[in-house]
């Protein structure tokens, strides 16, 4: 009796971890599980890119675009048009991942950010929400589409 009672606790601790892993972001229908390396790695990149968006590092941003775009896109100009305001009086306070969607053919994926940011020389502060949309190359590997990220 005691051994059937401790596979029973037991297969139900297994299903609460699965419960909590299965409701992590990325895991909703056709996406893939946060978990995956792949979602891993596009959540690093996409902090990394809203980092170099903070501090102003325009050149590093566009560096997650693909080697071929990255000479054409202009990234203050894009956050002018997707914040309605000029990149020097932006200050992005904080940022998080919010869920990370990686498609059925593993090719392409979004990424949803959170972001707090305040209008300087003002009281604003708004909330933006941001989709950051990734494509992977065959030569490059995950590269992000700045010009449909960035697009208000």
């Amino acid at each position: 009796m005691k051994k059937i009672a401790a596979v029973f606790a037991v297969l139900l601790l297994l299903a609460v971890g699965l419960l909590i892993i299965g409701g992590r972001p990325g895991s909703g229908s056709g996406g893939v599980s946060l978990g995956s390396g792949d979602a891993s790695f596009l959540s690093k990149r996409s902090i990394d890119f809203m980092e170099d968006l903070q501090f102003k590092d325009f050149e590093k941003a566009a560096s997650y675009h693909s080697a071929e775009e990255r000479k054409d896109v202009n990234i203050p100009r894009l956050i002018e048009r997707l914040f309605a305001i000029k990149p020097e009086f932006l200050d992005i306070q904080r940022y998080d991942i919010r869920d990370v969607d990686i498609d059925r053919s593993g090719n392409r994926a979004r990424v949803k950010v959170h972001a707090v940011v305040k209008i300087l020389n003002t009281k604003e502060v708004k909330e933006p929400e941001i989709l950051l949309y990734w494509r992977k190359d065959p030569a490059e590997g995950w590269v992000m589409e700045l010009q449909s990220s960035l697009r208000g």
